[in-house]
């Protein structure tokens, strides 16, 4: 007899999947501080329960977590929560045994307390324990206590699960018509929000297609369920349908693809911990390579399944490998070896309780017996397996009737939902007009609006360009008339008269190679002056050789030397940050005239360029010491140079507004000094 995957797993507690997310969202919880014992016993409890389709290892460290909070608050609730799902992520391991130990806990407190509700679900769990064991009878009790109580509460989804897994039952023991009836109970008691439970009686649904040779809907079914559960998350009941779709595809011959999909299921059931379901899809792959004609790979995976079923205690399932192991020894020759396995899986077949499984069982012993030449017993086995198969129903007439009856059921089931559907269409239909009505109103309503927003904007773009026009006018004529008044300060005659005078003097000298170098100098001072006239932006670094020039006339003018110093510690591109034209040479004709010159020491001034938060920082200081501070810089009173300084540097920006000053200078002990602060081209800065 095939194994059952009857997609047990979703009738824990409430019974629905939860995604990834929602782990991650508790396990933040637990995280904040401050929490107390009864709510960490919470967190953990739901913690473990969402961990048992997914991790059951990790689900047991928060369910025994759960319970050590419990004590310490002393809330019994909690505690008995926390057992039930200790007990969850027992039953996805495969540990039946202790599972059962925490879901008797769990009822006893619930019997305790009183609460209706936990006894159902805890009698649910237990029946599906027996199930496991191969107990049908304990286990139809338990779902029966169940659905009552379900019923009773009015608790539509939990007592859907219920019936669904009665009708499970009544499958293992091959009672179709009463396996059907449960599912199609199930089924009726459904809504249209429903997906999940609709998809688990569906599956098991398939269970009943697959035993009645309907293979093409069990496939089609099976197909469906793997999808549906691939994208909801749970790995348990993913590897059961691949399970239950590779059982299909063995039965359609195609063996391939049956082993593909069950070495599928075996990868996440092994990742999961589930020792029952790789027994599972060990025993299937022991069948799929024994047709593969693989005798060698056969044994091997049976061998591992019996192993596993034996730890387990699953009485039925183990029945089954049994008898698979016996018939690979008789076809070894090994007699009493198949004989000593088919008597202990006769003895697990009738504590099962399962007539399929004994009629197997001493069919087996029947052909084993004849294989030894004892025809006596071979007689008595083959009696007793015709005694079991004539108290199962007969097997075609069954069949036959089942399918009309499924055909029949659904057929009502169709025609009822099809006129609900119907209605549904019609309501949907009106209400479809209904919304187009008003889509084409808004959209009326929103064109209109549109218009009038689109005209009264060209008509403020249209005001905004001609302000924006006038504004760059006057904006051109202010840099321009600063431009001549920059110009007009650095051709000072006095400077040139001077320069000149001095250059002479060399001459009188006798040393023409001095008033050659500085007159070089001179020239080149004067046509960098007039090249620049024609430019709105130099370098940095043109800056600075123009200044290098000029300091070394006005050295030697004053008969002394004076040094620029640039400092730039913060490597800035020096060559891209664009100035107007000899914006800095007014500064330093102030540190060389109202400083240097009225000291009898050399002098040197110093540039330090400096990365800031917007920009970059210029620092200008010289050594002049402060001496005979002109009265234009004490106080707020500024030079005509400073102020030409300051504008030009305003004017050059292309924001005006700052949270810093882009302009200060002041005199200390140790002499003149003046930040510029260059933050607004995006040019300014070298990234």
């Amino acid at each position: 007899m095939k194994k059952f995957f009857a997609l047990l797993l979703f009738v824990f507690m409430a019974g629905n999947l939860r995604a990834q997310s929602q782990i991650d969202s508790l396990l933040r919880e637990i995280n904040k501080p401050m929490l107390s014992d009864s709510l960490r016993a919470f967190l953990h409890s739901e913690i473990a329960f969402e961990f048992a389709g997914v991790d059951p290892q990790r689900g047991l460290v928060y369910a025994d977590s759960a319970i050590s909070f419990a004590q310490k608050a002393k809330n019994p609730s909690l505690e008995t929560s926390a057992h039930n799902s200790k007990g969850v992520n027992y039953w996805y391991l495969g540990e039946d045994s202790l599972a059962s130990v925490e879901y008797q806990k769990v009822l006893e407190e619930h019997l305790h307390s009183g609460n209706l509700k936990g006894q159902a679900t805890a009698s649910n769990n237990l029946a599906l324990l027996s199930y496991n064991r191969g107990d049908y009878r304990s286990a139809l009790e338990n779902h029966e206590k169940a659905s009552r109580i379900f019923e009773e509460l009015d608790l539509r989804k939990n007592l859907i699960n219920s019936l669904a897994n009665t009708g499970v039952v009544f499958l293992a023991l091959a009672d179709y018509p009463k396996a059907l009836e449960y599912f199609l109970e199930a089924m009726k008691k459904t809504e249209n929000g429903d997906i999940w439970e609709r998809g688990n009686i569906s599956n098991n649904l398939g269970l009943v297609y697959k035993n009645l040779g309907e293979f093409t809907q069990a496939d089609s079914v099976y197909q469906v369920a793997v999808a549906e559960y691939e994208k909801n998350g749970n790995l348990q009941a993913q590897a059961n349908s691949l399970g239950n779709l590779a059982a299909v595809k063995q039965l359609q011959g195609e063996l391939v693809l049956a082993e593909e999909l069950i070495l599928e299921a075996f990868k996440i059931n092994r990742k999961i911990g589930n020792q029952r379901r790789i027994a599972s899809d060990f025993s299937t792959l022991s069948s799929i390579y024994s047709e593969m004609n693989q005798s060698e790979k056969s044994g091997i995976v049976l061998d591992s399944a019996i192993q596993l079923y034996r730890s387990v205690g699953e009485r039925l399932n183990l029945s089954k490998v049994l008898l698979e192991k016996a018939a690979i020894e008789k076809n070894r020759g090994n007699w009493n070896s198949a004989q000593r396995l088919e008597l202990e899986g006769l003895r697990l077949a009738q504590e099962s309780t399962s007539l399929e499984a004994q009629k197997n069982a001493w069919l087996g012993l029947a052909e084993t017996y004849r294989g030894k030449r004892d025809f006596s017993k071979a007689l008595e086995a083959f009696e007793r397996a015709q005694h079991y198969k004539d108290s199962i129903f007969n097997d075609d007439n069954r069949k036959q009737i089942l399918r009309l009856q499924l055909g029949h059921e659904y057929d009502q089931k169709a025609q009822a939902m099809q006129s609900e559907f119907e209605k549904e269409r019609i309501l949907l239909d009106l209400q479809t007009r209904e919304s187009q009505l008003k889509a084409r109103l808004y959209l009326m309503g929103l064109l209109v609006v549109l218009l009038v927003g689109a005209g009264l904007f060209l008509i403020l773009k249209h005001q905004t360009n001609q302000r924006r026009k006038l504004l760059q006018q006057r904006y051109q004529t202010e840099i321009s008339e600063l431009e001549l008044k920059a110009l007009k300060a650095q051709m000072n005659p006095h400077f040139i008269f001077n320069a000149l005078s001095s250059i002479s003097n060399f001459l009188l000298k006798n040393e023409p190679e001095e008033a050659d170098r500085y007159l070089t100098k001179f020239a080149r001072m004067i046509r960098k002056i007039l090249d620049f006239s024609e430019l709105k932006e130099i370098s940095m670094e043109e800056e600075i050789r123009f200044l290098r020039d000029y300091i070394q006339i006005e050295a030697l003018r004053l008969g002394k030397t004076i040094e620029l110093q640039v400092e730039n510690p913060d490597r800035v591109d020096l060559a891209g940050i664009k100035v107007p034209p000899l914006l800095l040479q007014p500064l330093v004709e102030n540190s060389i005239w109202h400083g240097i010159a009225k000291t009898e020491e050399n002098g040197h001034i110093k540039f330090l360029f400096e990365r800031s938060e917007i920009g970059v920082q210029l620092s200008l200081r010289d050594t002049g010491k402060g001496h005979n501070l002109p009265i234009e810089l004490s106080g707020d009173h500024q030079s005509m140079g400073m102020k030409l300084v300051e504008k030009r540097l305003l004017n050059s920006r292309k924001s005006r507004v700052t949270e810093k000053p882009i302009f200060d200078f002041d005199v200390d002990s140790e002499g003149f000094w003046v930040r510029l602060q260059l933050n607004s081209p995006q040019n300014l800065v070298n990234s």
